[in-house]
């Protein structure tokens, strides 16, 4: 079940300035990493993605980083491995060279530990073929969007997650949040200047796209 709603609100295509299309962004060379410990699960996802991309399996953190690299556009990164945790392999997979979209795909509900990570989505287990391929296309979709776009996209989901599991209570008492919430703003304030200066019809739809989720 993925936590992000704005990804089944089915956004319009957003170009990338060059003229390419969400359209061509799917495109089946496209490179999907997928990494969870069990194997039999992480051979599955990737049977999936392979209908539709080109999926590379990795059952634990050292050798997802050995298979990334500027050409993986999208990850599925399960969190609890052995070894190197998925939290860690997402941190150093941002040191790296590369834009891949990243998701985390796992059993383990939203904590406020997340805030911290820098992932585009979260998934939770289970998942069935349908969600993982829908997931995975909005990824790649994502990838044609403005830098502001996307960050507002990945903010405004995590924000989402956070409040579905805490009371307010909670969430107003915790520093971390607290910041999430002002960057929010920031970026909001960021893309809305961003599209009032490009007169974007695209850009204002994907934008209440966010804001009705949120909403």
């Amino acid at each position: 079940m993925t936590a992000d709603s704005s990804a089944a609100c089915g956004p319009p295509a957003q170009t990338d300035g060059s003229g390419s299309s969400s359209e061509d962004a799917l495109a089946d060379d496209h490179t999907v990493l997928v990494v969870d410990d069990e194997a039999e699960f992480a051979e599955s996802v990737g049977h999936w993605i392979d209908q539709h991309w080109d999926a590379v399996v990795a059952t634990d953190g050292e050798e997802a980083l050995e298979a990334f690299g500027p050409h993986v556009d999208a990850v599925l990164l399960d969190r609890r491995m052995p070894k190197l945790s998925g939290d860690e392999t997402l941190a150093r997979i941002r040191e790296r060279d590369g834009s891949a979209r990243v998701a985390m795909l796992t059993a383990l509900e939203p904590d406020l530990d997340v805030v911290e990570l820098e992932y585009d989505m979260y998934l939770e287990k289970p998942v069935d073929r349908a969600e993982v391929v829908d997931a995975t296309r909005e990824l790649l979709e994502r990838a044609n969007y403005t830098r502001e776009l996307r960050a507002l996209y990945a903010l405004s989901s995590k924000v989402a997650e956070l409040e579905a599991r805490y009371d307010d209570a909670q969430l107003a008492d915790d520093e971390r949040f607290q910041r999430l919430q002002a960057e929010l703003e920031r970026v909001r304030e960021q893309a809305t200047e961003q599209l009032d200066a490009a007169e974007d019809g695209q850009m204002a739809e994907l934008l209440q796209v966010v804001e009705d989720a949120e909403g």
